[in-house]
């Protein structure tokens, strides 16, 4: 440790001693949210299967990050952690599952949830073993090398922070991390250097404490300077914006009419609702809805408890709720509730003063959704 960097320490004192999240890891990203709102307009054919397959395939890798945030998170160690992080900079693009940085290292963690189990031969080759469901074998693949594709993040990131004077000599590690609990990874015969560059998620802990307790590394950054590094690559990331149509080559033709959509997303909104309490969907007593008529028919009337209105203005509001919903990225409940709903039908508000009045609906939400609420009310 240099001698400026020892006493940088002693009057700097730790305040970093567990893990901090400086961007969080979430289950919700904006790629999930878009393909779900996509695979929702879209006519039954292949192309809606090939939206679908991806859903699935990024819902198993959430599931993988999910489960290396939860170790970094329990890690108990004096870290500084990135989720997801995308660097665009000169003729570099790099995508980071996570950065940790502590005062010692800066590590990369690729996160990998496949299936099947894994092996690494002599010569560094991965080969995947795929079986059914009752264990019987099916095939095995080569793979692409996800060594090399983390070797290329590590370089990108210290070349990116070399030129920016964030680190200049602090080492920059990568880690391979298998996240699928079931998959068995072999990696007996495989070069050291790329056994000590992959590991299961439930032994990330020990790979990142070996790395802080290393004797041989004698770096200390002041806690600033992790900051420093941090702020750097949350104020730098350029989250991927998608072209949907030209990545799926999709058309007019493979979307369903709006009318279409907008009649089956009314019947799905009315049979089954949403229990605020629990943040689940649930079904509503009593309501059967067969056809849009049910819906449309002014004449008809919703005889749900609490639901007293007619049903088109009930559909029009939870029509609104959805549209809105999609639009901001949030979920329906968060424009308004089926309690609040039915608090909306039971004092049928004519103007502002009067909506303000009914529970749930505050200055806030008055102002972003009234206008479109008291048109729907009055007819």
């Amino acid at each position: 440790m240099s001698f400026l960097n020892a006493i940088g320490s002693i009057l700097e004192g730790r305040k970093i001693k567990q893990p901090i999240f400086v961007k969080e890891f979430t289950a919700e990203n904006n790629q999930l949210i878009e393909l779900n709102q996509l695979v929702a307009k879209l006519k039954p054919g292949p192309k809606k299967e090939l939206v679908e397959r991806d859903i699935a395939y990024l819902k198993q890798g959430i599931e993988g990050e999910k489960n290396v945030a939860f170790e970094l998170k329990n890690s108990f160690l004096p870290i500084l952690c990135l989720h997801d992080i995308r660097l665009e900079y000169d003729d570099y693009v790099a995508q980071f599952d996570f950065i940790v940085i502590s005062n010692k290292f800066l590590c990369i963690l690729e996160t990998k949830k496949l299936n099947g189990d894994i092996e690494i031969t002599k010569d560094g080759d991965f080969i995947r073993t795929i079986k059914g469901y009752n264990g019987r074998f099916i095939k095995k693949e080569g793979m692409y090398s996800p060594i090399s594709q983390n070797e290329r993040h590590v370089n990108i990131l210290r070349e990116i922070l070399g030129k920016e004077k964030l680190v200049l000599t602090l080492p920059i590690k990568s880690l391979v991390v298998m996240a699928n609990p079931k998959t068995i990874l072999n990696k007996i015969k495989c070069p050291k250097t790329i056994q000590k560059s992959i590991y299961k998620y439930d032994q990330v802990i020990t790979f990142l404490k070996g790395l802080q307790d290393d004797k041989t590394n004698d770096k200390n950054i002041p806690e600033k300077h992790m900051y420093n590094i941090a702020n750097y690559l949350l104020d730098n990331n350029k989250p991927l914006k998608w072209d949907y149509k030209a990545k799926y080559s999709l058309l007019d033709d493979d979307f369903m009419p709006l009318g279409e959509q907008a009649r089956i997303d009314s019947i799905k909104e009315i049979a089954a609702g949403y229990d605020v309490d629990n943040e689940v969907q649930r079904p509503m007593n009593k309501v059967e809805v067969t056809s849009a008529s049910s819906i449309t028919n002014t004449s008809s009337h919703n005889n749900s408890p609490g639901f007293k209105g007619s049903s088109e203005i009930i559909a029009s509001l939870k029509k609104f709720r959805l549209e809105v919903s999609r639009g901001e990225g949030i979920k329906p409940y968060m424009v308004f509730t089926d309690k609040e709903l039915e608090g909306l039908i039971d004092a049928n508000p004519r103007n502002r003063q009067e909506l303000l009045v009914v529970k749930g609906f505050g200055e806030k939400k008055v102002n972003k959704y009234g206008a479109e609420i008291l048109k729907i009310l009055k007819g």
